[in-house]
């Protein structure tokens, strides 16, 4: 095996969450003393295997400054990742925000986008994200979509015109908290961020592939980071699992093991994988949801798991393996080569 693979990993803001969801809305953890946020970094530090902290700020607020941030952040060793504007935790955008139907509210998530990419370009982050949460629709009949489709792309576009130095990164999910999302699958992401480049005549509008989003979409996630890649709109990774029912947010690795390993393999294959931590390529952000059980003790594990099947995956025979796809892509032939490098003998 080639040297050990040290994963760009983003720091998982859930860690120090007090985890409140619909169910239990004082949340899970309305005892947990919160640290400040040079506290959350010093034990982000002390923790390990991590190299960025995103960063993100709902309309109207004021961000911090962009310079101090960075500098702040070097002196825990880490720096600025992504920059997730807050366009989902707020009731003001329960009608959509992309895709509303107010002109209005369309203009506001467009500026805050904007905002966003001067702010992260300043900071030296990765990129900006957009997960469009409230743009769909629950009921038969409830939307003209083509025009909800040509809403979104438009706001879209303008923001990425606004700053072709900065990715505009875009997150897809099935379902939830609508019945039907418009940006639901890699398929439809691809071909809005087509429509977006093509508008402004950049490439700066990408796609990210969320492990657990493609598994409940029933998705094969190392063929979604395949087709993403084919086009070359492939820019950011969220990991987590789940029981492919729900989006369980659950410690990457710990259910689909085997997916898990064939998307480090894939991501292997596809050149994904960058260990600078200057570059703006090659990010994971873990996307944990440790509602009960210690955040940072999952944390902790998820940076070592995911670390470990990475190495796992580049330790296969990757010329062996794809000679058997080429062939006749026969299981028993490829699990036995599976089972001989992964399952130990008792």
């Amino acid at each position: 095996m080639a040297d050990k693979i040290n994963m760009k990993l983003m720091c998982a803001g859930a860690t120090f969450s007090n985890m409140c969801d619909r169910f239990v809305d004082e949340g899970y953890k309305c005892d947990l003393k919160m640290p400040d946020f040079e506290g959350k970094l010093e034990m982000f530090a002390k923790m390990g295997g991590m190299s960025a902290i995103g960063y993100g700020w709902y309309l109207g607020d004021d961000p911090v400054d962009p310079i101090a941030y960075k500098d702040l952040l070097k002196q825990y060793g880490f720096r600025v990742g992504s920059c997730g504007p807050d366009n989902y935790t707020k009731a003001h955008w329960k009608y959509g925000t992309f895709a509303a139907r107010d002109p209005q509210t369309r203009r506001e998530i467009t500026e805050l986008g904007k905002a966003h990419m001067d702010w992260t370009e300043a900071a030296e982050g990765v990129d900006i994200m957009f997960w469009m949460a409230h743009d769909g629709y629950n009921y038969p009949f409830q939307d003209d979509y083509k025009t909800h489709w040509e809403y979104m792309a438009e706001c879209i576009a303008e923001i990425c015109a606004h700053n072709k130095n900065v990715n505009c990164t875009l997150e897809y999910k099935n379902y939830e908290p609508l019945t039907h999302q418009y940006a639901s699958d890699v398929s439809k992401v691809i071909l809005l961020c087509e429509k977006v480049n093509k508008m402004t005549g950049y490439d700066n509008c990408k796609l990210i592939v969320d492990y657990g989003h493609a598994l409940f979409g029933n998705e094969n996630p190392a063929e979604s980071v395949a087709l993403a890649d084919s086009y070359g709109l492939l820019s950011m990774i969220h990991l987590n699992d789940n029981m492919g029912r729900f989006d369980d947010d659950l410690i990457f690795g710990t259910v689909s093991f085997w997916q898990a390993l064939e998307f480090f393999w894939k991501l292997l294959q596809i050149g994904y994988v960058d260990q600078d931590i200057n570059s703006n390529k090659g990010w994971f952000i873990m996307d944990n949801w440790p509602a009960r059980m210690d955040g940072v003790e999952a944390t902790t594990e998820f940076v070592r798991m995911a670390n470990h099947i990475m190495n796992l995956a580049a330790s296969l025979p990757h010329d062996e393996i794809k000679e058997l796809q080429k062939r006749d892509g026969n299981p028993p032939h490829i699990y036995k080569i599976l089972r001989e490098y992964v399952l130990k003998e008792i």
